[in-house]
């Protein structure tokens, strides 16, 4: 007969604590990962329109967006303090 398998903490984290803001991110690291995200239907629109012109696919342009945000935030060259809402609820206002 099997052991019970004893838990330490049911309730503990099983994702890594996220870096701190000024950590520099490696983003070569690991495999990719689909990763949902909520868009409006003229956000999607935009966003085909452009992957259509460029000839490549919503997926690729996407990636690159995703790619060019994080190396300028790394860079420095992104402040998103100014969208900021609410300091409590940390609620961002889109442009």
């Amino acid at each position: 007969m099997a052991k019970p398998i004893k838990y330490q903490n049911i309730f503990a984290k099983t994702e890594p604590d996220q870096p701190a803001a000024d950590a520099v991110f490696d983003l070569n690291e690991g495999n990719i990962r689909a990763v949902g995200v909520g868009l409006r239907a003229g956000e999607v629109a935009a966003l085909d329109g452009i992957a259509s012109e460029t000839g490549i696919t919503r997926n690729q342009l996407l990636r690159f967006i995703v790619r060019r945000f994080l190396l300028d935030y790394q860079a420095g060259k992104v402040d998103l303090t100014e969208f900021l809402q609410s300091q409590n609820t940390k609620t961002l206002r889109l442009p």
